[in-house]
């Protein structure tokens, strides 16, 4: 008898959105640039660990897109503390912030089109895939022009897709707990095959 595999995506999701959520802050300018550091260990073992663990488990479950996302914003995660950590240190202050475009422009590209492929899926997960892209090209611009403005505006998109992405963790959480669906994603309704 084969083991039968939970669906992970309510922990990945809580995982990148609490990341999120914290590095936003900083990018908003709520909180003081000083204490940045906190996000790092936060990046490594809650937002990049646990996503690329929940990864497996959707390859396992044959989830080919959460196996994707999740394996793909897991390691963004991972990357973002790597370079902060160990590696910032080899660029020239003066190419930072091209580097970092560059890097956070990589990620809106893959960003648009899990985007694309989330339209049949349901109307809070495409929002929120949008808003990471645009958060990302935010950044992006932020860090390569450079433009605090832009940094700020980015980071308050950051918050909004967190947010959002909590609200979309807990429903599924709810909807495990309850046995039914609690909170509403708008989930897209397909038409039958052959249907036009």
């Amino acid at each position: 008898m084969g083991v039968k595999m939970a669906d992970g995506t309510g922990w990945a999701v809580t995982a990148f959105s609490t990341t999120s959520f914290m590095l936003g802050l900083y990018n908003a300018g709520l909180v003081d640039l000083k204490g940045l550091a906190v996000v790092l260990p936060v990046a490594f073992f809650f937002g990049g660990l646990m996503q690329i663990l929940v990864a497996i488990l959707e390859i396992f479950s044959g989830n080919p897109f959460g196996a994707t996302v999740f394996g793909s914003y897991g390691p963004f995660w991972v990357i973002l503390g790597a370079i902060n950590v160990w590696f910032a240190h080899d660029i020239p202050l003066s190419a930072m912030g091209s580097a970092m475009a560059v890097f956070l422009a990589m990620w809106a590209v893959i960003s648009a089109y899990f985007t694309i492929a989330s339209l049949p899926t349901n109307r809070v997960l495409t929002v929120i895939l949008a808003l990471i892209t645009i958060a990302l090209i935010l950044l992006s611009l932020g860090a390569g022009l450079p433009s605090v403005l832009l940094t700020r505006v980015g980071g308050w998109v950051t918050l909004a897709f967190a947010t959002l992405g909590w609200y979309y963790a807990f429903a599924h959480l709810l909807q495990f707990t309850y046995g039914r669906n609690v909170l509403p994603l708008g989930v897209v309704k397909r038409k039958p095959d052959g249907a036009n």
